[in-house]
């Protein structure tokens, strides 16, 4: 079974708390560009502290407790998993809180610069079942207000330098662009990533981005996002299982200072 994470169009169904997707059929590797967080509907919040805009009961309907896991349970249409036995919904249940717990993204960044200064910032990436995870740069940990870093002046100079697992060097995603266009992304998703459970082996991931400090003093905040999958679809026929999740690093707050 494989999850991909999907760039999809929403479909809200208010009767299970939760959105049940249309995914795009070409899903995110066709999107080969700077992407934000809101863009993975179909993927359940790790904290409802991602959404201060919205009410209560709503951030909660985007946990994976209500988005995934009710989904999962859910006895009639058009949930995907209506014809599974109680011992599959619990182990695909299971296997999702194994994953979630052992899934982590930091960012480690300066706290100080000048301004329009060129500095590097690393985010670091583990979890996730593959095979492939996603990293954002972005402003803030909202899920559906954040934006990339390019919308509060910082620019991103040069491709991001990526490995994976291996550690070894990675350009498959950034070799999708069009030749002649920019390889600046903030959004890189990260491929051929192995997982197993047994041996205790994730997908994992490490982004160094170069970028320019803003040209207007002032404090500026640095956030990383990861989208992954905690189980592989082969039976959600139309509709995207909601079983992928997105998660923040901390939030870094960076004070740019006058030029040098």
């Amino acid at each position: 079974m494989k999850i991909h994470l999907s760039m999809v169009v929403g479909v809200s169904l208010s009767g299970m708390t939760n959105s049940v997707s249309l995914a795009y059929p070409n899903g995110p590797g066709m999107y080969v560009t700077d992407a934000a967080p809101f863009c993975a509907s179909c993927h359940a919040a790790t904290k409802a502290e991602y959404m201060p805009e919205m009410p209560a009961d709503l951030a909660k309907g985007e946990t994976p407790e209500n988005k995934h896991y009710r989904a999962v349970n859910a006895m009639m249409p058009p949930s995907p998993y209506v014809e599974l036995t109680s011992e599959e919904r619990a182990a695909i249940i299971d296997e999702a809180r194994f994953i979630d717990e052992r899934t982590t993204v930091t960012l480690d960044a300066p706290r100080q610069v000048a301004a329009s200064a060129q500095i590097e910032v690393r985010v670091k990436a583990k979890g996730g079942n593959g095979p492939a995870i996603g990293v954002m740069l972005v402003d803030k940990a909202l899920r559906y207000q954040s934006r990339p870093i390019s919308a509060a002046g910082w620019q991103i100079i040069g491709p991001p330098q990526i490995s994976g697992q291996d550690g070894k060097p990675q350009t498959k995603w950034l070799d999708g662009r069009i030749t002649g266009l920019a390889k600046n992304l903030s959004f890189i998703l990260i491929t051929d990533q192995q997982y197993d459970r047994k041996k205790q082996v994730f997908p994992a991931g490490d982004v160094v981005f170069k970028l320019q400090a803003p040209s207007t003093p002032g404090r500026y905040s640095l956030c990383a996002a990861l989208l992954y999958g905690t189980e592989n679809a082969t039976t959600a026929a139309v509709f995207q299982r909601p079983s992928g999740r997105i998660l923040f690093s901390e939030e870094i707050a960076v004070t740019v200072g006058s030029p040098s």
